[in-house]
């Protein structure tokens, strides 16, 4: 762990387990995991594939509720949570697919959220174009779709519309994994300049222990069960 610093904690995870049911068998995909979650720290969850780690970033999301424990956000249980206003205010999620709207701009991507919650037109476009040039890329991909950028232009196009909900809790799901070395690098720096300079708290999935070495705190998840290295 790096960064010794008293920060504020954001999320706290406590004794959570989550079973997968078929009609024909029960899978306990995650397995009486706690852990805490501060502002101003970059966490990376590291496992192989099936470990459980995408399963609790997904929880994490309140895109599904614990089977048994409780994910609290700023001390309320997210099964007491507005859940659809928790993801689109307090907790935003970046993919490794990127997940851009491909009919839609680089400046409308990154409105998007902004209009969800009611601002003003006008407003989220001058907000959209500041979050764009922040994430290290110029004014000539605001009026380019998706199909023209490359992965990395992408991938810092999909920071900047996850930074537009003001959410302060960013989750990202192998966000390198489409990526070449260098440009994997750069979210990399992007993501770490938000925990130390702005107090963001970081939580990424990745298989990459290169990217997790340099992230403050290494969470490892083996057969739904987790430990801090």
């Amino acid at each position: 762990m790096k960064r010794g610093r008293d920060k504020v904690s954001i999320l706290s995870v406590s004794n959570v387990s989550y079973f997968y049911k078929s009609r024909y068998q029960t899978v306990q995909a995650v397995k009486s995991v706690s852990c805490e979650f501060e502002e101003g720290k970059t966490y990376a969850i590291v496992g192989k594939s099936g470990c459980g780690k995408t399963t609790l970033l997904s929880l994490l999301a309140a895109l599904d509720l614990p089977t048994d424990g409780s994910i609290l956000y700023q001390g309320t249980s997210t099964a007491n949570l507005d859940r659809d206003k928790y993801r689109r205010n307090d907790v935003t999620v970046i993919y490794q697919s990127f997940n851009l709207f491909p009919l839609l701009n680089g400046i409308e991507n990154v409105m998007y959220p902004m209009e969800l919650n009611g601002i003003n037109s006008k407003l989220a476009e001058e907000k959209a174009k500041e979050l764009i040039i922040k994430v290290g890329l110029t004014e000539k991909v605001f009026k380019q779709f998706p199909r023209m950028l490359s992965g990395g232009e992408q991938q810092r196009i999909a920071v900047a519309r996850a930074l537009a909900s003001n959410a302060k809790v960013v989750l990202a799901d192998e966000p390198t994994g489409n990526l070449d070395s260098e440009n994997g690098q750069n979210v990399v720096n992007i993501l770490k300049a938000l925990a130390h300079n702005e107090g963001y708290c970081i939580i990424v999935v990745t298989h990459d222990l290169d990217i997790a070495c340099q992230l403050d705190v290494t969470l490892h998840m083996s057969d739904g069960k987790m430990e801090v290295g």
